[in-house]
């Protein structure tokens, strides 16, 4: 833990949580706070652990999968700056039901849950943030489920591809092939493949393991 974490805690006040409190309730929930170092690779929780907390990625990025009943890691989401995790717990008090692993150097806040649930009856505001996000990620994952069922393997790749390029021609992957083929939904052979072809056409170009540039942003978004 970090002793002098107020200059390190600016990334809760990012998040739509946190982001439109007056400086008077951020001194609230700063008082929450404690700051994680983390090495890459190493844990920041794991499926079943006990105990109520969110954590919010102050800079680095932090992967959360799951585990099926075969073995296979399912990817759920990897954070970066100003995302955060550990929110359903906030209300249900189960064990954590997965894992985060950090996929680089990364500093994270960690807000102790049952302060933070004290602090929210005082400041009924934050509740409504909360829930309002809640909300937003429900909807972002039936989304994301009608996709699996609906859309093509191209189309996923190809929207994939400009989603992570934000708006650059030219990008690095922030997670591996198999990560990024597991949040899609498919095996990193299956995704192999379609990179392959959409290069083949022209669409983009590899290079290394992660560096994507997109040749024609038009014909990606065509794809269906």
């Amino acid at each position: 833990m970090i002793k002098d974490k107020n200059k390190f805690v600016s990334c809760l006040f990012k998040v739509p949580i946190f982001s439109h409190l007056t400086e008077e309730e951020q001194k609230g929930i700063v008082k929450l706070v404690t700051v994680k170092k983390l090495k890459k690779g190493e844990t920041l929780y794991n499926a079943g652990d006990e105990g109520s907390f969110l954590y919010v990625v102050h800079e680095g990025k932090v992967k959360i999968s799951r585990y099926t009943e075969e073995g296979n890691e399912q990817v759920v989401r990897v954070l970066s700056t100003g995302d955060f995790a550990g929110e359903q717990a906030l209300f249900t008090n189960n064990l954590a039901s997965d894992f985060a692993i950090t996929l680089e150097d990364s500093m994270v806040c960690v807000l102790d849950g049952s302060e933070l649930k004290k602090h929210m009856i005082k400041k009924p505001e934050i509740s409504v943030r909360i829930i309002s996000e809640l909300s937003k990620r429900l909807s972002e994952s039936e989304i994301k489920l009608e996709s699996y069922n609906l859309d093509s393997v191209g189309k996923r790749v190809a929207q994939s591809i400009i989603k992570n390029s934000n708006g650059r021609s030219s990008f690095e992957l922030p997670i591996s092939k198999l990560d990024w083929a597991s949040i899609l939904g498919m095996s990193s052979e299956t995704l192999s493949r379609k990179l392959s072809q959409f290069k083949r056409s022209g669409l983009i170009d590899l290079k290394g393991q992660r560096k994507i540039t997109i040749l024609d942003e038009g014909k990606l978004n065509e794809i269906s």
